[in-house]
C-alpha cells in the first residue's frame, strides 16, 4: 500500500516545516506515521555520523595532493632517461666486447686471450661469461634506477 502524501512527509521531516493539514493526515495514516519515524531515525543517524566524522582541514588535504602530484610527476620525468641510459650502457658494453674480441691485433690477442695452454673453447667460454656479466650488470643498473 502506498500513500500519495508519503513524499511530503519525508520532505517535512527533512526540513522541519510541517503543515497543519499534513500533521492531521499523519495522525490518521499508519503508513505515513511509519515513514515519518523511519525518516526521523535516518536523519538522526546521519547527524550522528556527521558529528563522528573528523576530517582534516581542506587546505592540508590540498597541500598533500599537490605535493603528491609533484612527486609523481618528478618520478615519471626521471624514469625514462635512466632506463635509456641503462639500455644504452648495456648495448655499448656488448658492442665494445665484440669489437675488442674481433679487432685486437694478433700479438695482443695472444698475450691476453690465448696464453700458452689455453684452448679456443676456454677462451670462448671466458668471452661469453664476460658478455653475460656485462649484460647482468647493465640489467642491475636498469633495475636500480627504477627505484
Amino acid at each position: 500500500m502506498k500513500c500519495e502524501r508519503e513524499h511530503q512527509v519525508i520532505e517535512a521531516t527533512r526540513n522541519g516545516l510541517w503543515a497543519s493539514s499534513l500533521r492531521a493526515h499523519l495522525r490518521g495514516c499508519a503508513l505515513c506515521t511509519q515513514t515519518e519515524l523511519l525518516a526521523a531515525s535516518l536523519q538522526e543517524n546521519a547527524a550522528e555520523l556527521e558529528r563522528q566524522l573528523d576530517l582534516p582541514p581542506a587546505a592540508m588535504i590540498w597541500r598533500r595532493a599537490q605535493t603528491r602530484r609533484r612527486v609523481d610527476a618528478l618520478q615519471r620525468a626521471t624514469r625514462r632517461p635512466f632506463l635509456i641510459v641503462g639500455a644504452l650502457g648495456a648495448l655499448y658494453s656488448v658492442v665494445f666486447l665484440l669489437w675488442g674480441l674481433f679487432h685486437l691485433p694478433q700479438s695482443v690477442y695472444r698475450l691476453f686471450v690465448a696464453p700458452p695452454g689455453l684452448t679456443g673453447d676456454v677462451a670462448f667460454a671466458a668471452a661469453a661469461l664476460s658478455g653475460i656479466l656485462i649484460i647482468v650488470g647493465s640489467c642491475a643498473l636498469v633495475l636500480e634506477t627504477r627505484r
